[in-house]
């Protein structure tokens, strides 16, 4: 591919996964909406949330599986027009049951889309912008947070929650046909059966690296889901406020992935160490400034800053590590990191839930800490197994020569 033509397919990756991101999360800001119209409480329609990470996360390496022997382009092309579809199929969820199935196949066909075009992008993409592109492509998920999801709620309350989905899909269609002229195709496909492609756990270097985003996704987690509360019941902020920091927040996410863009380059297990050193330093810092608002807020806004930074890196390790163990897993591996951030999200939630309701809300960092901590720990390990297993590559070199 060309210099201009591989932006394009970035650009393009980006914007579906923006796309994606806004499906994703949009529904948050319209549950009091939705619980009402289909005449369900709203813990009920709070499972709509947790009901889509789940699906999302068990069968998204399902579906890449089960869709191995068909080229990736087509796989995309189709799961992303199937989403597309499916939002627009809203309009016709009259009862909750209806909006359940909706929202379970909706999350697969999002995981499935976004792991085969980080798969597309490693394979297409030069070797020097890589990187960049994959965080690039991570980073369509918080634009969504930023912009796509307070648009779509504003959007939902106007015009019906029903409305945001359509608008959704019909700002989806763009990308579509951006990625649908620009996509190498291409007959390759997976070799690997899925039960050759599961046993990539039996790789300890897989197991190890798998561990690095649920640690690492699920320390910012502890605090970010209760990051409204922190702020106007710990913190003392005016409700008026409390969006104006979320918004910063948000969009410090955003630069987030251009950090991770620098880590996932060159040896990233070094700065991820760093980067994990500097959470921990973070939390550590947030925890002893409760009492302090604004040096509070910064520490949150620090936060904020490396939130994203270790997906590009873990993205790119898990790949190459499944094309070292097992060929013709590669877009296999690339779900192995969106499973683990929402199985960290998942975590990170619970531990957070049962440390506010069992000692409150001012020692959610302390938890976060011993999460940074952890994936500190087992990054240095997979630092440490790398390098053993590049000294036993050359002593058998040596050993043949």
């Amino acid at each position: 591919m060309t210099t201009k033509k591989e932006t394009i397919l970035i650009f393009a990756f980006t914007f579906a996964a923006f796309v994606l991101g806004t499906t994703e999360y949009v529904i948050v800001g319209l549950l009091k909406d939705i619980s009402v119209s289909l005449g369900v409480s709203l813990a009920a329609a709070g499972i709509l949330v947790s009901s889509f990470a789940i699906a999302y996360a068990v069968g998204t390496p399902f579906a890449v599986s089960l869709l191995g022997r068909i080229p990736r382009h087509v796989t995309i092309l189709s799961g992303y027009a199937a989403l597309l579809v499916l939002n627009a199929l809203t309009i016709f969820a009259g009862n909750f049951a209806l909006m359940f199935v909706i929202r379970v196949i909706t999350a697969i066909l999002c995981g499935l889309t976004l792991s085969l075009s980080i798969a597309a992008a490693s394979e297409h993409i030069q070797a020097s912008r890589r990187a960049g592109a994959v965080a690039w492509i991570i980073g369509g998920f918080s634009i969504a947070n930023v912009l796509g999801v307070p648009v779509g709620t504003y959007i939902g309350q106007l015009l019906g929650w029903r409305a945001a989905f359509i608008v959704t899909s019909a700002v989806g269609i763009l990308p579509l046909f951006i990625i649908a002229s620009v996509l190498p195709k291409s007959d390759t496909v997976s070799v690997s059966s899925m039960k050759q492609q599961f046993a990539l756990f039996a790789n300890r270097r897989i197991r190890m690296a798998f561990l690095i985003p649920v640690l690492g996704v699920g320390s910012v987690f502890i605090v970010y889901t209760y990051i409204t509360p922190i702020l106007e019941n710990v913190l003392g902020i005016p409700k008026q406020w409390t969006s104006a920091v979320l918004l910063g927040y948000g969009g410090l996410t955003i630069l987030s992935n251009w950090i991770g863009a620098k880590v996932a380059e060159g040896d990233s297990r070094s700065k991820l160490k760093i980067v994990f050193i500097v959470q921990s330093l973070m939390m550590l810092a947030l925890a002893l400034t409760l009492s302090f608002t604004w040096a509070a807020v910064l520490c949150l806004m620090l936060i904020a800053l490396f939130s994203y930074a270790l997906s590009a890196a873990v993205q790119l390790y898990l790949i190459d590590l499944a094309d070292a163990s097992a060929g013709g897993s590669k877009d296999f591996a690339s779900t192995l990191m969106p499973v683990a951030s929402n199985l960290g999200i998942a975590c990170g939630s619970l531990i957070g839930s049962l440390v506010v309701d069992s000692i409150g809300l001012a020692y959610l960092p302390w938890a976060a800490l011993a999460f940074s901590i952890g994936a500190f720990a087992v990054t240095a390990r997979c630092h440490q197994l790398d390098q053993e297993h590049l000294s036993i590559g050359a002593a058998a070199r040596i050993h043949t020569m």
